[in-house]
């Protein structure tokens, strides 16, 4: 079944925490996982969605004593979201847009 068009919005990614700068590893679609390192809390990244298609966001802290948390958002939609408290936390989350 396909979506209205008005239901279909850009796909962001979201990571923020404290403190320091996190390594980020990121899919969407069918392309190739890539990597960026040393990202500062709010780095965002935003793609065109046309399609029901498979997104992945992990982030690593690079300090002891961190918060991540990664959001991945369709429009103004909450898809998915995670916050992990730790030493060089790793907060991860995936699926498919509803």
């Amino acid at each position: 079944m396909k979506r209205s068009r008005k239901n279909r919005g850009k796909i962001k990614y979201i990571v923020k925490g404290k403190p320091g700068s996190f390594n980020i590893t990121c899919k969407y679609g069918e392309g190739q996982p890539w990597q960026q390192p040393n990202v500062r809390s709010g780095w965002t990244r935003s793609f065109d969605s046309d399609q029901d298609k498979y997104f992945y966001l992990s982030a690593q802290a690079n300090a002891k004593d961190a918060r991540v948390i990664v959001k991945v958002y369709r429009g103004s939609k909450l898809l998915n979201k995670a916050s992990v408290d730790g030493d060089y936390a790793i907060a991860t989350v995936s699926g498919l847009p509803d």
